[in-house]
């Protein structure tokens, strides 16, 4: 059984579309959502820098905004609790770069991004992971670690370090909720616990059914024993809104 603050989570916060490599409309996946009863999802689609997932350029990611708008729209009129974020998964570079342009992610409700390219050397990557957290456009790291089950084992940091700075810039680090990578995993939590740092659940759905995959990270927070107040995911949508923004005017403060 859930603990009551388990029983809170408001949101899905990764999930993917036929605007790049997923099987689902944006709309159905909102239907997926209304089902679970969620407040907001977050649409990340992939970037332009990762063609073999069909990213999407800015011309794109404008037009797919136009379309959650009309969504949200219509969500409104029938009285719905649901508000679909338009963000990205914006793919990285080596040295913590996004592929999109600064324009087009200001107009963006949220941004994730994240590595999908050398994932597999070995020396230790912590210059690459603090660059990141300092990139002044994102304000999620999605599935840091990069692994994947019976494929790849991931970066290796000094997470301690990494998870500290997170939590000096308030950002968060992601748990990817897929079954093959559930990313951050529970020895990775534990360090997150100790140092604060906040986190968000995706569930990296590709397909309508698979928003179910956040049990796997819920279950990963509780037996982590990470409190509720550092979850994303349980907060209302106005409060994370606003959690956003400072974010965002940190950030360009920082500058």
């Amino acid at each position: 059984m859930k603990p009551e603050w388990a029983k809170n989570l408001r949101g899905d916060l990764q999930m993917h579309t036929r605007w790049s490599d997923g099987s689902g409309t944006v709309a159905e996946m909102a239907d997926a959502a209304i089902e679970r009863s969620y407040e907001y999802i977050a649409i990340t689609d992939h970037s332009k820098g990762l063609k073999i997932a069909g990213g999407i350029d800015e011309r794109a990611l404008k037009k797919q905004g136009a379309e959650i708008a009309k969504l949200n729209t219509a969500l409104r009129e029938s009285r719905g609790i649901l508000v679909v974020l338009h963000s990205i998964e914006m793919n990285l570079n080596r040295c913590g770069e996004g592929d999109m342009s600064p324009e087009s992610l200001s107009a963006l409700d949220i941004v994730l991004a994240s590595f999908h390219s050398s994932l597999r050397i070995v020396e230790d990557q912590t210059d690459r992971y603090l660059a990141a957290l300092r990139n002044q456009h994102i304000q999620i790291l999605g599935h840091p670690r990069g692994r994947i089950y019976n494929f790849r084992i991931g970066l290796s940091t000094d997470w301690p370090r990494v998870f500290a700075e997170a939590t000096q810039l308030d950002k968060a680090l992601e748990v990817d909720c897929y079954p093959d990578r559930q990313d951050l995993n529970l020895a990775l939590l534990k360090i997150a616990r100790k140092h604060g740092t906040r986190i968000s659940l995706g569930t990296d759905a590709h397909h309508p059914w698979q928003l179910e995959f956040i049990e796997l990270g819920l279950a990963a927070i509780l037996r982590a024993k990470l409190p509720a107040e550092r979850i994303v995911n349980f907060m209302p949508k106005e409060e994370l809104k606003s959690w956003i923004q400072t974010v965002r005017t940190r950030s360009v403060a920082r500058k």
